[in-house]
């Protein structure tokens, strides 16, 4: 059996809801133009235009009640209440016009003579607008609401003019089918802004929550495509259907029933052409926007080009973005107010376009210079090249990556090659600079007379070389952790171990990171001094070749001597090893340097000693002088001798065919450790002749293998160093060691 309720109420269809307002564009236009309208948020922007998305206002007024439709004298109550109005003050005749305010130099605005035209000639005006033309008069005043609630046929013109829009449902006078199809994109029950849709089977635009708060679902046989119900609307159903439900009244709902079916059925079957005539529209509208728009860019970069900027400049402006002014129709008067904000946002791109082009270039240029400069260094040592973020800002290397592009490809990296010219020069004039900047420090260090004032009066602009190669010339660099750097010959690497890595690799990365900075180790040059006092030689000339050639060796008398198997032990040093050595010593036991010399007999007995191979063997710290295979990317000397042969050298000669990365190893040879005590053997078990066993217990290191914890046996130790480290005769001490 049919039920009474459902059969007086309009269900929601099973058509998809209808996009009847989103009309002006698609949904990528969308995306692209909500944050570029900026450039018509004029409040004088005409708001009753061609396109869609502008072509609705708020409901001021509702519609009268005296209003019917087409269908009938039934008519369809919205839920909206007319808005109180004030009382007139004015007794006097409404002549359509106000009278201006006293003492005010602005006339009130009034629809003016337009009320005076006579309603014929009224009538074959609004026959050429359109419903929400209509539905805007509707709401300006008396008179146009009393011409269009009575004449109907000017609404039936307005919607063949808007391509032919369907009667109005049944129920709804032609206001309230304007309004709903037109008046604004706002939900009816939480005001929320953006809501296209319209559910003709409800008769409202509402959102998705509000739908489903405010709906009751139904499963109706009878009716097919039955999805749910306004719950208001039942709500009103159920009360009048409460005459039909008293006893003796079933006749008279049985009738009821059929007329609403059938009333039901013919509002389904014109929701379904609403529905089609929605589809079509927005197709048409979408159309016409798109057509509009791209008149109206045509138009826009003709003016714009008119106006003396660059036509590739406006076209480019216009390539992926229209603003969202294109879509109504550019008048003289929207061209002025608009005129400003477009100049304004083209020279807005022009900027960013410039900057981008000019990062791009920069950046070409700046591979383009570093690829020619790695070919250049990569054969030559390291000491008279700078790393690649102080080349990039040697000269005018920095002005030229930064230099305004000339348009020209070819012409933007040109220049490159006459930089490869002067690379020569470029190193030359880097060295110059580090050598100066240290001869500068170093003779503020050694004069203590002389300030900075005395300095720029003696015009110091020339390194000076023998300053610089001074025992005393102990230099570090500001970063914290670093260690000291004895003369020239070390600062000139510390940095650029990797420098060609980094050239090679990551240029970009390197050209981020600061160059090094250099100051004086006064704890370096403290030691450095009470070394040379010991062996009584002037610090203002004693070389640290001179310090080098003497063979002497020190113990630090801040040091007392340190236990280890019944004995105790020092350290002996060189002179560089001391200098490190009072330097990472910062505790109070060392606040002054202090040395003594080795006895003739304990130097002997040192010089005895094989001396430890440095840096080790197995260290990836060796490069091949042939090529440049291993610059920047040192390996073991094992590796590096097996590559000297490849170049048909069958002895290779350290020093020679290879060497060492002196910027990798910075440290000197780690001190030897000298017992003044002997060391006590452990006794052998009493009672016991039995012929000594060779030890099994794994209690030898390898010396040569710098960083290892692997131990061995004693005999172990001594193959592993012939056979790995090419060692014929390891000793004990030298080579390697007991670990406990």
């Amino acid at each position: 059996m049919f039920s009474p309720l459902w059969a007086s109420l309009v269900p929601t269809t099973d058509c998809n809801p209808v996009d009847s307002l989103h009309m002006c564009c698609d949904c990528d236009d969308c995306a692209s133009d909500f944050d570029l309208t900026d450039l018509d948020t004029d409040s004088l922007e005409d708001t009753t235009s061609s396109s869609q998305c502008s072509e609705h206002s708020s409901l001021s007024e509702a519609p009268s009640e005296d209003d019917t439709g087409d269908y009938g004298p039934e008519t369809y109550i919205p839920d909206r209440q007319p808005a109180a109005k004030r009382a007139r003050t004015d007794k006097g005749i409404d002549t359509g016009t106000a009278p201006a305010a006293k003492g005010s130099g602005r006339r009130k605005k009034t629809p003016g003579l337009i009320v005076t035209v006579p309603t014929d000639i009224l009538l074959e005006i609004f026959g050429l607008l359109e419903p929400v033309d209509l539905l805007h008069l509707f709401r300006t005043n008396k008179a146009f609401r009393k011409v269009l609630s009575s004449y109907h046929a000017v609404w039936k013109a307005a919607r063949v003019n808007r391509g032919g829009v369907p009667d109005c449902l049944p129920g709804m006078s032609e206001v309230e089918w304007a309004d709903l199809l037109f008046d604004s994109s706002h939900c009816e029950e939480c005001g929320k802004k953006g809501i296209w849709e319209i559910d003709f089977g409800i008769r409202r635009r509402v959102c998705p929550p509000c739908l489903n708060e405010n709906s009751i679902r139904a499963d109706d046989r009878d009716h097919t495509g039955c999805k749910s119900f306004w719950s208001a609307d039942v709500l009103e159903m159920a009360k009048e259907l409460e005459v039909y439900l008293k006893p003796g009244a079933e006749q008279a709902l049985e009738v009821f029933k059929q007329s609403r079916k059938k009333y039901a059925d013919s509002d389904t079957d014109h929701i379904a052409v609403c529905s089609a005539w929605s589809d079509e529209d927005s197709n048409r509208q979408l159309s016409r926007a798109r057509e509009l728009r791209s008149q109206n860019t045509e138009l826009f970069q003709a003016r714009l080009v008119d106006l003396g900027h660059d036509a590739k400049d406006v076209e480019r402006m216009f390539e992926r973005h229209h603003y969202g002014v294109l879509d109504k129709e550019l008048t003289d008067a929207r061209w002025k107010r608009l005129i400003p904000k477009v100049e304004r946002k083209l020279a807005e791109l022009q900027e960013e376009w410039r900057l981008e082009n000019q990062r791009k270039v920069s950046g070409v240029r700046e591979s383009r210079l570093m690829d020619m400069y790695q070919k250049y260094v990569r054969p030559l040592p390291q000491a008279i090249t700078p790393p690649s973020q102080d080349f990039l800002k040697l000269c005018d290397v920095a002005e030229f990556i930064k230099s305004p592009p000339t348009g020209d490809t070819e012409g933007d990296i040109q220049p490159c090659y006459t930089f490869a010219e002067r690379f020569s020069e470029f190193c030359a004039e880097y060295m110059h600079k580090r050598k100066l900047e240290l001869t500068r420090l170093l003779t503020l260090s050694t004069d203590v007379l002389q300030d900075t004032t005395t300095l720029q009066s003696q015009g110091l602009d020339a390194p000076n070389d023998m300053l610089m190669r001074l025992a005393t010339s102990v230099f570090q660099c500001t970063r914290l952790g670093s260690l000291p750097l004895i003369t020239w010959d070390k600062v000139q690497y510390h940095g650029q171990s990797s420098h060609n890595q980094d050239v090679a690799r990551n240029y970009a990365r390197s050209v981020s990171i600061s160059s090094c900075t250099f100051s004086i180790s006064q704890r370096g040059v403290a030691a450095a001094r009470s070394l040379l006092g010991l062996v009584g030689l002037n610090a203002q000339t004693t070389t640290a070749t001179t310090m080098d050639d003497l063979q002497c060796r020190f113990f630090c008398s801040n040091c007392p001597p340190k236990p280890e198997n019944g004995g105790s032990y020092r350290m002996a040093m060189n002179w560089r090893q001391g200098v490190f050595h009072y330097v990472n010593q910062r505790g109070p036991s060392h606040k002054e340097p202090r040395w003594e010399f080795l006895s003739a007999e304990q130097l002997q007995v040192m010089q005895s000693w094989r001396a430890p191979e440095y840096p080790g063997a197995t260290e990836k710290v060796w490069r091949c002088n042939k090529c440049d295979v291993y610059h920047g990317n040192p390996s073991t000397k094992v590796t590096m001798i097996n590559h000297i042969k490849s170049h048909k050298i069958t002895t290779p000669t350290e020093g020679i065919d290879f060497s060492y990365d002196q910027g990798v190893v910075e440290k000197p040879p780690p001190a030897t450790k000298f017992f003044i005590t002997p060391q006590i053997n452990k006794p052998s078990k009493s009672g016991t002749t039995q012929k000594s066993k060779p030890s099994t217990e794994l209690g030898y290191r390898c010396r040569h293998c710098n960083g290892s914890s692997r131990t061995f046996m004693l005999e172990g130790v001594k193959q592993h160093i012939k056979v790995k480290h090419k060692i014929d005769s390891p000793g004990e001490g030298s080579d390697f060691c007991k670990t406990k």
